[in-house]
């Protein structure tokens, strides 16, 4: 091609030194002359014009191939599912722009179509983690004696004495927190609608055990199937290896369907929402002894409200709950009403960090914490007899968490958690030798380096601490405590279409 375009350059002044030379000028007349001269110049321009269709043919290509760069997705949030009654998975993680590696695109790249599904255009997708934990307990975690160890940090597992104190500086492996993750999306008249679908091994704090852990369809501002509660703001789950997390997070899943409104339908800019909803949250009852008959019966599903501000930097959330609840048998039939306040959000701070708080108040909030749900603290009889009234369990729990990015690919978390139950009415404990939960106390620090943004590596220290009832100290103890430490490895992958 360059040797084409220096050949065009060349003949140009050879053709007017050729005119000049060989034409003399006495023996041209004027008119003969101003016409071959015309005919001369239009044979230059039709040279130039065709010089400069072969530079930019030559260009072209080389156009075409210049990278062009997108930002690429940031990592999927640290997925991780919790114990058989409360399973979860972490929020997204926010990671740094700095730290997202740019995906470049060669010449003659394009994305990938869309699959083609009756006649409309499918997105689809997959994501996962292969995870990877080495856990190491100083003192005991586990109330039963010489049990295996647990895969959690679950501080309701604390024992406070007994013989489940002596199971100290046990050391265990667990690939529980690996999952896979599915979704499919296509547009419509009235809003996407999207289909997602979540499996994990952590059926069991204890082995491996598959377990479907979310299932849910999206249709523009409707959702309906098994999520997280809506009570929670998944905004404000803090970046913990641990999958338990802290002790007050309501992070527990439950069948739901809600709608999703903005409060702004008129403005480009839609920063206000309010969603309202309701979910099949059973109660969480302890019955009366002596009357094996009497079972927890669910009467209305729970009913939740909530007011979110989320402008981009923030994520803040007001929200409310209102359930009633019922336990019947032979001779028995009692209700009672729970509701419950919280506020919780997370915050941009200086850079890329992040501050996460929420607290949470109110009666029957056993089932919405993640420390007691399944522990039957919603509501308990006031004394041991058979027909024993039941009692409303006041609950309160608080979080907050900070992280902060060393360097692009270097972060750390540090959370803490308190949860305070008002059962010191309750005169026995659920399970003998285990004490009546009063309250209990989390905290972790962690260090996770992403050396190529696939793959994480971590270590993570945890503290937990246990207070049961006086009345029902076991062996004079009414406090127990543990520290832990994580070692994780994680790699991320994911796919979509």
């Amino acid at each position: 091609m360059r040797v084409k375009i220096f050949r065009f350059w060349f003949l140009i002044p050879a053709i007017l030194a050729a005119f000049a030379t060989i034409v003399p000028a006495a023996e041209v007349s004027d008119s003969a002359m101003q016409d071959e001269m015309k005919v001369l110049k239009k044979m230059v321009l039709e040279l130039q014009k065709r010089v400069h269709e072969l530079e930019a043919d030559r260009v072209k290509p080389v156009a075409e191939a210049s990278p062009t760069v997108k930002r690429a997705e940031p990592e999927p949030g640290k997925k991780v599912p919790a114990r058989s009654s409360q399973t979860k998975i972490k929020a997204a993680v926010k990671a740094p722009p700095e730290a997202q590696e740019p995906v470049v695109a060669k010449a003659g790249d394009s994305a990938p179509e869309p699959l083609k599904i009756w006649e409309r255009d499918v997105r689809v997708g997959i994501a996962g983690a292969i995870q990877v934990d080495v856990i190491h307990d100083f003192n005991a975690v586990g109330l039963t004696p010489g049990g295996s160890v647990q895969r959690e940090f679950v501080t309701a597992s604390i024992p406070v004495g007994g013989p489940a104190v002596g199971s100290t500086n046990r050391t265990g492996f667990s690939p529980n927190q690996s999952y896979l993750e599915g979704w499919a999306e296509t547009d419509t008249p009235w809003g996407p609608l999207r289909v997602y679908a979540d499996v994990n091994l952590m059926g069991s704090t204890t082995a491996a055990e598959f377990q479907i852990y979310k299932a849910y369809g999206q249709w523009g501002w409707l959702k309906a199937g098994l999520d997280y509660t809506l009570w929670l703001n998944q905004s404000a789950m803090p970046d913990t290896l641990d999958f338990e997390g802290p002790n007050a997070v309501p992070e527990v899943r439950f069948t739901q369907a809600s709608l999703k409104i903005p409060l702004q339908p008129g403005s480009k800019k839609r920063d206000l929402f309010f969603t309202v909803g309701v979910e099949d949250a059973a109660g969480d009852i302890t019955t009366p002894s002596g009357n094996p008959g009497i079972h927890s019966v669910d009467q209305i599903p729970a009913i939740i409200g909530k007011l979110s501000y989320e402008p981009g930097w923030t994520q803040i959330e007001l929200g409310g709950l209102y359930r009633r609840l019922r336990a019947e048998g032979p001779g028995y039939d009692q209700t009672i009403n729970g509701w419950g306040v919280t506020l919780s959000g997370s915050v941009t701070t200086w850079k890329n960090d992040n501050f996460i708080w929420g607290v949470q108040y109110g009666n029957a909030l056993g089932a919405y914490i993640q420390d007691t749900s399944g522990l039957g603290l919603d509501a308990a009889p006031t004394s041991p007899t058979k027909d024993s009234n039941l009692k409303v369990i006041p609950a309160l729990g608080a979080w907050v968490a900070y992280q902060h990015w060393w360097t692009e690919s270097l972060r750390s978390s540090a959370t803490y958690g308190y949860v305070r139950m008002d059962t010191d009415f309750d005169l026995w404990p659920h399970t003998p030798g285990t004490g009546t939960y009063k309250q209990t106390q989390y905290a972790s620090a962690n260090l996770i380096w992403s050396p190529w943004p696939p793959f994480d590596i971590g270590l993570e220290y945890l503290f937990g601490h246990r207070t049961v009832t006086d009345n029902t100290a076991v062996d004079g103890s009414t406090t127990g405590q543990d520290h832990r430490v994580q070692f994780t490895m994680k790699w991320n992958f994911d796919w979509e279409r």
